[in-house]
C-alpha cells in the first residue's frame, strides 16, 4: 500500500512542480491553486504511506531511501505553508522541483528490511533523527529562498527587469523569509546536537569524534555566526544568502555521511 501512495504522490509532485515552474513563467493565476492542489494532494498520500510504513518501525526512518523520503515529505510541507503564509507562490518554482528530484533516488532504492534492536527505538533516537531530518529541510527551503533572492538581486542591481522581477516577492520579504527559516532550522540542529552529544554520553563504547559530527558542529557554527552577524552587525541579502547556501552545503555532507546504504549508524 505505502508503494502505491509513494508513487501517486511522486507523479502529484512531479505535476505540481511543472506548475510551479509554469507560474513563474507565465503568471497565470490559474496554475497558483493547480500548483496548490496537485502538491497537497501529494503530500498527504506522501504522508499515509510514510505513517503505512515507518509505524512498524516505531517511525525511525532507516537507511537512505526512507530518510529522503521523509525529507522530500518535510520540504513539501514547508513550501505549503511558506507559500500560502506569504502569498508568493511562485517560491514553490525554487523548491518543488528540489523535493522532487531528492525523492526520486529514494524511490528507486530498495526497501530496507533490516531489524530495529530494542535500543534503536529509544524515543531520544526517534526525537534526535526527527529534529535532524526537519533542521535539514528548514534549511533546504531557507536556501532556495536564498537563491530567488540572489537572482532577483543581480537583475535588480543590472536593471534588468524580466521575469524573476515580475514574478518573485520584494528582496526585503525574501531576506526576511530567510531570516525566520535559518533560526527555526539553528533551532533544529541545536537540539540535533544536544540529543547527538546525550546519546553518545550513554553509550557504552568509548569513541572519538566522527567526521560528521565535526562537520555538523562546522555547520553550527556558521549559522550561529550567521545570526549574529544578523541581529548584532545587520548584516542582510547577499552575503546572508550565500552563508545559507554554504551552510546548507556542509550539513548535505553530514547527511551523506550518516545515511547510506547500510542504514544510520
Amino acid at each position: 500500500m505505502s508503494r502505491i501512495a509513494f508513487v501517486l504522490a511522486f507523479h502529484a509532485y512531479a505535476l505540481g512542480a511543472i506548475a510551479y515552474l509554469a507560474l513563474l513563467s507565465s503568471g497565470r493565476e490559474g496554475l497558483v491553486w493547480t500548483a496548490r492542489v496537485l502538491t497537497g494532494a501529494g503530500w498527504v498520500l506522501h504522508g499515509l504511506g510514510l505513517a503505512v510504513l515507518l509505524s512498524p518501525q516505531g517511525f525511525r526512518p532507516h537507511g537512505v531511501a526512507q530518510s529522503l523520503s521523509v525529507i522530500a515529505f518535510l520540504l513539501v510541507g514547508l513550501l505549503l505553508a511558506v507559500e500560502l503564509r506569504t502569498h508568493a507562490p511562485v517560491l514553490g518554482a525554487f523548491v518543488a522541483p528540489a523535493a522532487v528530484a531528492v525523492w526520486l533516488p529514494a524511490l528507486w532504492a530498495g526497501p530496507a528490511d533490516q531489524a530495529l534492536a530494542g535500543p534503536a527505538r529509544a524515543p531520544i533516537l526517534v526525537f534526535h533523527i526527527a529534529v535532524a531530518l526537519a533542521g535539514l529541510a528548514v534549511f533546504a527551503v531557507a536556501t532556495g529562498v536564498a537563491v530567488a533572492f540572489l537572482l532577483l538581486e543581480r537583475q535588480v542591481k543590472g536593471k534588468r527587469f524580466g521575469v524573476l522581477f515580475e514574478r518573485l516577492p520584494s528582496l526585503e520579504l525574501l531576506d526576511g523569509l530567510n531570516q525566520r527559516l535559518v533560526i527555526g532550522g539553528f533551532v533544529a540542529l541545536t537540539l540535533t546536537l544536544v540529543t547527538g552529544l546525550w546519546i553518545a554520553a550513554r553509550s557504552d563504547t568509548a569513541r572519538s569524534l566522527q567526521a560528521v559530527e565535526i562537520t555538523t558542529a562546522v555547520a553550527w557554527l556558521v549559522f550561529a555566526a550567521l545570526l549574529q552577524a544578523r541581529l548584532l552587525a545587520g548584516w542582510r541579502g547577499r552575503r546572508v544568502a550565500w552563508l545559507t547556501m554554504a551552510g546548507f552545503g556542509l550539513l548535505v555532507l553530514s547527511f551523506v555521511g550518516t545515511y547510506g546504504p547500510g542504514g544510520v549508524r
